[in-house]
């Protein structure tokens, strides 16, 4: 539980402030009025500082968001790493983005020289059409009134908030031995300080004051920094405390964005912005003199700080109230709602919100319950009459005996519901039901590009159960349905419903079942995901055996689930040792994971010398191999640099010597590493190296087994799949939260939960996690075509045509819509249907 100690103690000072040199905007001069634009700096000569920016206004006349490359180059820029190059993606109509010159910072690091700049490119990314810019100029930053103090820490080289002065390692004002942190994502403030840091020493002149402090590390790729107990004092005495137990720290600031909804009025800051670096703010008097603010806490990361702030306060002044404040500071000193101000404008400007169109509300104003046939996107699902969907749920839905089916629903509601009533009789038939489980879709805001800075209403994540369900007025909730038909079950129709009551209104739509008189073959091809263990396991727990108990418990848990939906292929969460390895290996076995499972982590895991690595290895096959557990296929590079293929080919070739049955594995995105297809037995390819089925020839050609990873369509891991000829497909990645699992803009990347973030203490997971198991689905079809192809016509027919509709080339089949993939399954059902009429004289829907 989070607990602040308010108290009021007193503060001044004058601080050098990274002035402007700006009197007001200066106009860049232009060529055209679209990208490229290219100024030679050397024939220019502006008076910039570093806390002043660079404003581009223009109109993006392009239908979809477009990535917009800005290049910067000094005196002393040579090549890539030495100049700055700054992506933005920018939606569809007007735009402005902003770039604080403050955080222009090469990759080496280095802060360009701002008075010998040379270049400045404007241009698009890979070929995209031009976008028009309406004007560039210099704009001064922020300028904070006289007598305020603003920090921002971190290492000499880290970019700076524009108005702050940097406090960095070596400065006299620190207490203790800090050490500097930088991470991949926040604004200048926020994304780099000091950890380790006893204090900070100031002597200040008498005044009232706001001190706010960024006291959070905001992480980087799967870590989160977790300090469960800090505090501040001032002078000796405490003015904020927090402490947490590890469940109250998971819930309420791990997980705590899976409660909030991005829909219906998505604000990328107040989802995320405003909280990260975790502003506290207080209220200080001073009498003069020292101050010192000390940072109290049993760990290095619980004495972190980011920045400081030191307001002038006589009185309230400002109107705008406080962010996640306590009552006794209702507003803002001017200086802190400027900072605050100036950081929602950085953050909004460069997380762009991709336009999207509200569902239009249904026609009648009623409720509505509408069958989603095609996988469209849940906003693009226009509500249909009570008439038209009761005529639509009543079309039966073709099954076979041990096949997985999803129904899937829009509801779209006129007024907001916080607890309507959801009852689902599942289809039976003669008393016997077939096991269905429910979801529903979450709000959240999404990168749809990893990489990325535009966001996008999603509603990916589901929900297992109703508990929980809420309807709000304009916003659709998509609602799932996963089937499960019992390879013993009776052919016929099976016969359901659902009710949905909801103020007053009440509307039911029939689900119907057709179960055909056939059994769909096994997947025979391994199709599934990378999985970690949840991540926060290793920080909750402080007993070595409780964790490793802990985190057996959630991979099995995982393993169970991902059996259930009849995913075939895995790349689990081994442990180190051999014993945790035979554990997760035997558990997958015996639950039907079509073999070989993917080794993605242990090597890299067992550091980068060769032979510790040749040595770890050597010793854990033995003992498989000994077990009479399927072998393992050992990743050995994923995605190598060029330079790297040597090493790589060593390694390989040493762990052939040392065992000749080895099966090794490899990731391929780039042409260039086409040698090291000698050195493997499984190529697993993605888009970047080549994912035609040509290229999957070329694989074979080699005498290595190709498989897919990562191509971005789940439903294609079936038909594509089977058409290229490739043995298997994995997706990245069951598990794998940025810092902040529902916080997209704290990493280098997006949040990849196919899984969500936890295990079995709540089941959510990734509507693409259902679309993957119907891929698996088409190809069980596939192969029941196949077989039925010797002996039936009509089967052999259809066959031969999908062999000539299915794309070969992947560029072609991504751009497929959904409804392409769920056409072609059709027309196997309807096949299947027929062919049993023929067979059997009886017409199976009579």
């Amino acid at each position: 539980m989070s607990r602040g100690l308010w108290l009021v103690i007193l503060l001044c000072c004058n601080a050098a402030m990274g002035a402007t040199r700006l009197e007001g905007q200066t106009p860049l001069p232009l060529t055209g009025n679209q990208t490229p634009q290219r100024l030679d700096l050397s024939t220019h000569s502006w008076a910039v500082g570093s806390d002043d920016e660079l404003v581009i206004e223009g109109h993006n006349p392009s239908a979809r968001p477009q990535t917009l490359i800005l290049r910067i180059d000094d005196e002393a820029s040579v090549n890539y790493r030495s100049r700055v190059n700054l992506e933005r993606i920018v939606a569809p109509g007007p735009f402005t983005q902003r770039f604080a010159l403050s955080e222009w910072r090469t990759s080496q690091p280095r802060a360009l020289a701002l008075d010998k700049l040379t270049k400045l490119y404007l241009f698009m990314a890979d070929n995209a059409p031009s976008i028009t810019i309406h004007r560039w100029y210099w704009q001064p930053g922020l300028t904070l009134p006289a007598g305020t103090i603003a920090l921002d820490l971190g290492a000499a080289a880290s970019p700076r908030f524009t108005g702050f002065e940097p406090l960095s390692p070596g400065d006299p004002r620190l207490i203790g031995h800090p050490a500097p942190i930088l991470r991949p994502s926040g604004d200048a403030l926020v994304r780099d300080g000091l950890r380790n840091l006893d204090g900070v020493r100031l002597n200040l002149a008498k005044g009232r004051y706001q001190l706010t402090l960024w006291l959070d590390d905001p992480g980087e790729w799967e870590y989160l920094p977790h300090p469960f107990e800090r505090s501040v004092l001032v002078n000796g005495e405490p003015i904020w405390a927090e402490q947490w137990q590890p469940q109250e720290w998971l819930m309420q600031r791990y997980l705590k964005g899976q409660s909030r909804e991005a829909l219906p009025n998505p604000d990328p800051w107040q989802l995320f912005g405003a909280r990260q670096g975790g502003p506290v703010h207080v209220t200080l008097n001073h009498p003069g003199g020292p101050l010192i603010i000390t940072l109290v806490g049993h760990s290095p990361d619980a004495k972190y700080l980011a920045g400081l702030l030191l307001a002038p306060y006589p009185a309230p002044t400002s109107k705008e109230a406080l962010p996640n404040s306590g009552k006794d500071l209702a507003v803002l000193a001017d200086a802190t709602a400027s900072v605050l101000t100036k950081q929602r404008q950085l953050f909004l400007e460069k997380w762009t919100l991709a336009p999207y169109s509200p569902t239009p509300a249904p026609a009648s104003q009623q409720l509505s319950l509408t069958p989603i046939t095609d996988a469209a996107p849940t906003l693009q699902i226009a509500p249909l009459s009570a008439a038209d969907a009761l005529q639509q749920a009543a079309q039966p839905v073709l099954a076979a005996r041990g096949s997985q089916l999803l129904l899937e629903f829009a509801i779209h509601a006129t007024t907001d519901d916080p607890a309507p009533l959801l009852v689902i009789q599942p289809p039976e038939q003669a008393g016997s039901p077939l096991a269905l489980t429910p979801y529903y879709g979450k709000w959240h805001l999404v990168r749809p590009q990893a990489s990325g800075t535009l966001l996008a209403p999603s509603d990916q994540e589901l929900v297992e159960g109703i508990a929980g369900l809420t309807l709000l007025a304009g916003v659709p909730r998509r609602l799932v349905l996963q089937i499960t038909v019992p390879r013993d079950a009776p052919a016929g129709h099976y016969l359901g419903n659902i009710q949905l009551l909801s103020q007053q209104q009440l509307v039911q739509l029939p689900l119907t079942i057709e179960v055909l008189p056939l059994t769909l073959p096994a997947a025979s091809k391994p199709v599934g995901i990378y999985v970690e263990a949840p991540p926060y396991l290793n920080w909750l727990s402080p007993d070595p055996e409780a964790l490793k108990e802990q985190i057996a418990a959630a991979s099995r848990c995982d393993l169970q689930r991902l059996a259930k939906l009849g995913i075939s292929g895995l790349s689990p969460a081994l442990p180190q040792d051999e014993a945790g390895m035979r554990e997760i290996m035997g558990e997958a076995a015996g639950l039907g994971f079509v073999p070989p499972l993917l080794a993605y982590t242990p090597l890299k895991r067992w550091g980068s010398d060769p032979a510790s690595q040749l040595e770890q290895w050597q010793a854990r096959q033995q003992g498989l191999t000994a077990s009479g557990l399927p072998p393992l296929a050992w990743s050995l590079f994923d995605e190598p640099d060029l330079a790297t293929l040597p090493a790589i080919t060593t390694l390989a070739r040493e762990m052939k010597r040392r065992d000749p049955a080895v099966i090794r594995a490899g990731h391929f995105n780039h042409p260039g590493q086409v040698g090291l297809l000698e050195e493997v037995e499984i190529a697993l390819i993605n888009a970047g190296f080549g994912a035609d089925k040509a290229d999957v020839a070329r694989v074979r050609q080699h005498k290595v087994t190709p498989w897919f990873y990562n191509l971005g369509t789940p439903r294609a891991a079936g038909f594509y799949l089977w058409q290229s000829g490739a043995e298997g497909y994995l997706q990245w990645h069951g598990r794998m939260p940025t810092a902040l699992p529902y916080d997209p803009t704290d990493g280098r990347e997006s949040d990849f939960m196919l899984l969500g973030p936890q295990a079995c203490e709540a089941h959510r997971l990734s509507h693409d996690l259902l679309l993957l198991q119907q891929a698996i689905e088409d190809l069980r079809w596939l192969a029941w075509l196949e077989q039925e192809a010797r002996y039936q016509v009509e089967a052999a027919l259809l066959l031969e045509r999908l062999r000539d509709q299915l794309p070969t080339r992947w560029q072609v089949a991504e751009q497929l819509p959904s409804a392409a993939w769920i056409q072609w399954r059709r027309e196997i059902e309807q096949l299947a249907k027929g062919l049993k009429t023929l067979q059997t004289g009886a017409n199976s829907s009579s």
